[in-house]
């Protein structure tokens, strides 16, 4: 593609030679027929050795000659500059024969099930839904109108996933969650519910609830490889990044962000607008719009406990002592 072209699709304007590139890249890695995005100037320096193509902001200088496209602001145009060059992602466009449907599920217009997809009675898949190979769509489960499934999902019985929702591939959702008394498994009569606009990442399980519902907010994220055990209710536009996990019952309000690698203890309340650091262990409820920071390392219970006293002695010895030297200097 032309950089005139793509100097056109982003509202910026083409300085230097016009010439065709094959992609965007990273500044380190680029080659003359690369694009890079200049987001931070500490990579200029590095890119223009590359002798790729660059998208800059207004006001950075840059020496002349250099092939370049201007826009007003890099990060407003950032998504549109990865769609123009992603490639398209392959879902399928009719269904494979060997997807095996259940006389008793129902079907909307335009659903497309890939290769070796099963989807039990009692199941409900609104226009335009799309299933990936090897998924399964357990019985009674509802899934809104044009939702993506990749590669082997799995939605458990009465999982209800709500319109525009996309699970990426490996999620598991529905299952039943660790739940046991006296050794013996409880039932989980409860279900799943993802709102419109949730998008699940790659091998992430959530888990249906004792009773009632485990419900996902409209337009939340959710990365891989995160954990959401049984009961748990997260708020609309939730932010979690891969790998983090919450214990049952917790309840996430609205817009909370949660760093990589981060947890969350059982019944506890994350209040609405919070942060949550990477790889923070949260063991208290977290009030409104504060954010919290505290890797928690483990270490056998005696010792853990000894060591948060003997800093809390510490801390008061402290204060004693700056009290006794303010008094000796009076």
């Amino acid at each position: 593609m032309l950089l005139s072209e793509i100097a056109a699709k982003l509202g910026g304007r083409l300085e230097g030679p016009d010439r065709e590139t094959a992609r965007l890249a990273g500044p380190a890695g680029a080659t003359p027929n690369d694009l890079v995005v200049i987001r931070e100037t500490r990579y200029l320096g590095v890119a223009l050795t590359t002798g790729a193509a660059l998208l800059v902001e207004e006001g950075i200088q840059v020496p002349g000659g250099i092939s370049l496209i201007r826009v007003a602001s890099v990060p407003g145009v950032w998504r549109q500059a990865l769609e123009i060059f992603d490639t398209p992602e392959g879902w399928e466009t009719q269904t494979h024969p060997s997807a095996r449907v259940s006389p008793g599920a129902r079907l909307g217009a335009g659903v497309v099930l890939g290769a070796f997809a099963v989807v039990e009675e009692g199941a409900v898949l609104e226009d335009q839904v799309v299933v990936g190979p090897f998924s399964y769509v357990g019985r009674g489960v509802q899934v809104g109108k044009e939702s993506r499934l990749e590669a082997r999902v799995v939605l458990q019985r009465g999982t209800l996933v709500g319109a525009r929702c996309r699970i990426l591939s490996g999620a598991v959702i529905g299952v039943a969650g660790f739940g046991f008394q006296d050794g013996a498994r409880l039932s989980h009569a409860g279900r799943v519910v993802l709102e419109e606009g949730v998008e699940v990442g790659a091998n992430t399980v959530i888990e249906r609830s004792l009773a009632g519902e485990t419900r996902v907010g409209a337009f939340s994220k959710i990365g891989g490889l995160c954990y959401i055990a049984h009961n748990c209710t997260i708020g609309k536009g939730v932010v979690m990044a891969g790998n983090n996990s919450l214990a049952g019952s917790v309840t996430v309000g609205d817009g909370v962000m949660f760093g990589g690698a981060s947890g969350v203890s059982d019944h506890l309340k994350i209040g609405p607008g919070a942060r949550i650091a990477a790889a923070s262990i949260v063991t208290k409820d977290v009030p409104a719009g504060e954010a919290w920071v505290g890797l928690t390392p483990a270490r056998p219970a005696r010792e853990h406990w000894r060591r948060l006293a003997l800093l809390d002695w510490l801390g008061g010895v402290e204060r004693k002592l700056k009290l006794l030297m303010g008094k000796n200097h009076d």
